[in-house]
């Protein structure tokens, strides 16, 4: 009797997974790539969609991952009472210029007014930071930086004054509200953006790259970008390390303030022995420190620098 092995399951998982992979056409821009920080990507995947390299495996596991988790975000709000509305057809184009998208969802606020709303599921490192609108804007992810466009775009066709983003957490299926309110200087420029990619194709012009070279590692259409900002091979990458610096230069204005304080603490105590504050007792005592000769070694010092 031959028994089914994990490794025969793993391969037929995978297998299945690997026939959804397909590159869709994309002929003119679209709410959910709008927001996209680099107009000559946008430009290339408008003019020759179909030489994008397709997207793998683990990315479709994403994909349908995502899908989960907007019915248990939908579940999350009718729990909490609210009407969900979520029409199959709910596919729009602005005409001038072309923009196309389609919305989640609709909840009704009190007045019975339909608020659109935007569902995305979240990593919970990148969930416990994304709390404002401006979050999303100051992201160090491209990805998540192109978030308020989309829902921007819904707002501007239709009219409305605001709506929200329901992120659901990845790792525990919470889910939380973040309400976007309609930006006129912001959607006027997107559709500035937009009228300069249709013109840029009209005159067969492709636009300038987007100066951060790291979004051109794992570009889908980096093979045919022309400009594409290779990192030298002898470079490692190192995702983990990318995120410990992001921290370092955020507390850096902390450790500053804490060296302003400490200035201001010892000014204050001047030569002073004890101080009884309301909640602490100062101490200024006195270290003699002996000088001694630093034997040769060698050192090796970090320069960080922003690619």
């Amino acid at each position: 009797m031959n028994l089914v092995t994990a490794q025969e399951i793993n391969e037929r998982i995978a297998a299945a997974k690997q026939k959804k992979i397909k590159v869709y056409p994309c002929r003119n821009l679209r709410a959910s790539n709008i927001g996209h920080p680099c107009e000559r990507f946008l430009y290339l995947l408008l003019t020759r969609w179909e030489e994008q390299q397709p997207h793998d495996v683990g990315l479709q596991n994403v994909f349908d991952l995502g899908n989960t988790l907007e019915t248990h975000t939908i579940n999350n709000l009718k729990e909490a009472g609210y009407e969900v509305i979520t029409p199959t057809q709910w596919s729009f184009q602005i005409n001038d210029p072309l923009i196309t998208g389609r919305e989640d969802l609709r909840i009704k606020d009190e007045n019975g007014e339909l608020i659109p709303v935007e569902v995305k599921g979240i990593s919970p490192f990148e969930f416990s930071k994304l709390n404002t609108v401006e979050d999303f804007l100051h992201s160090k992810r491209y990805y998540i930086r192109q978030y308020p466009a989309q829902l921007l775009v819904y707002l501007y066709h239709f009219a409305k004054m605001y709506g929200f983003f329901a992120l659901t957490n990845k790792l525990t299926g919470e889910t939380k509200m973040i309400r976007m309110d309609f930006d006129w200087d912001m959607a006027d420029g997107l559709l500035k953006k937009a009228e300069r990619i249709y013109k840029a194709i009209e005159y067969k012009k492709e636009p300038d790259a987007v100066e951060d070279m790291a979004m051109c590692d794992g570009c889908k259409l980096a093979h045919i970008c022309g400009i594409h900002r290779a990192i030298e091979p002898d470079v490692e990458l190192d995702g983990e390390l990318n995120d410990l610096i992001n921290q370092k230069y955020d507390l850096k204005k902390y450790a500053d303030q804490y060296a302003e304080v400490d200035s201001a603490i010892k000014s204050k105590v001047g030569e002073r022995e004890k101080v009884i504050t309301g909640d602490y007792l100062v101490q200024r005592k006195c270290i003699q420190k002996k000088s001694y000769m630093v034997p040769e070694r060698t050192e090796y010092r970090l320069q960080i620098q922003k690619i």
